[in-house]
């Protein structure tokens, strides 16, 4: 396939392409090559593409995600498909008015370009201005490509420390299993105790000084919430129970929060090392029935 816009004699970069590829048939190759020898513009694509097509063979073979990595990723997007199936349902499509509609149908589809204003361009020009386009958008694949390798062998080789902040984390957002079970019971624990109120007079979190709360536990004492913890969250409404305990031997706090379903709540298992500055981390996030 040729040009044939204008006069521009120039081979299509896909026939370029082809070329250096080698998979064009052995008449059309000949004369493709023939005319990148003579032309400077040409040739530079020619050799921009053979450039390209050896750094991509020149980067190394991926490793295989570990397994556990894998599974831990599975997991978590389960439980985040179970969590989000537990919120009540809300409609992310409207329909268009029928007026609107109608309008948009009157729009004539094959009108000309103003008066004054240029149609688009033709001739040697765009075809230069193409070939730029797609050179550098396959340059830009192959840094890109480049990069991810770059970083994948950092994250592979990153030593103890990072398989000790996923470890960590292999628990957050996590429903089914023991752990659901044990905090489960203790969020019902905590319900029955506090009757599903917080304690009388407490303000709401964003609205005390420091965006702490308070809430009544099962046995009356008052259990102040850092505002830290509140934060880890990233809830606004004032938390029905919650208790501080140890959760994986992680000093931690839970805090019940009511779910947008009123039959609902939601519990949150954050570390209670935190700072105004640092917010907590979630260990655990699960959706519980209010009792």
């Amino acid at each position: 396939m040729t040009s044939t816009t204008g006069q521009d004699p120039h081979p299509d970069v896909m026939e370029i392409a082809d070329l250096a590829e080698g998979i064009l048939p052995p008449e059309r190759a000949t004369e493709v090559r023939a005319h990148a020898e003579s032309c400077v513009e040409c040739g530079e694509v020619l050799a921009s593409l053979a450039e390209i097509r050896d750094l991509l063979g020149d980067l190394p073979e991926p490793e295989p995600m570990p397994a556990d990595v894998a599974a831990r990723i599975d997991a978590a997007l389960a439980a985040e498909a179970r969590f989000d199936s537990a919120l009540p349902h809300v409609p992310r499509e409207t329909s268009l008015p029928a007026q609107a509609t109608g309008e948009a149908a009157d729009v004539p589809r094959g009108t000309s370009a103003p008066a004054g204003r240029l149609s688009a361009p033709t001739g040697p020009g765009r075809g230069r201005r193409h070939r730029r386009a797609l050179l550098l958008g396959a340059a830009s694949t192959a840094a890109v490509l480049a990069l991810g390798g770059v970083v994948y062998e950092l994250s592979s080789h990153s030593g103890p420390t990072a398989n000790a902040d996923s470890s960590a984390q292999r628990k957050a957002s996590a429903q089914g299993g023991d752990d659901s079970n044990a905090v489960g019971e203790e969020v019902a624990r905590l319900l029955d105790g506090a009757g599903g109120k917080t304690g009388g007079g407490v303000t709401s979190p964003m609205l005390s000084p420091r965006g702490d709360a308070k809430v009544t536990g099962p046995d009356g004492t008052v259990i102040t919430v850092p505002g830290c913890v509140l934060k880890a969250t990233q809830r606004v409404q004032q938390p029905l129970a919650a208790s501080r305990e140890p959760y994986e031997g992680v000093d931690s706090y839970l805090v019940v929060i009511p779910d947008p379903d009123p039959t609902q709540v939601d519990a949150y298992v954050v570390t209670a090392t935190c700072t105004a500055d640092t917010p907590g981390r979630v260990l655990f996030r699960g959706a519980y029935p209010r009792g």
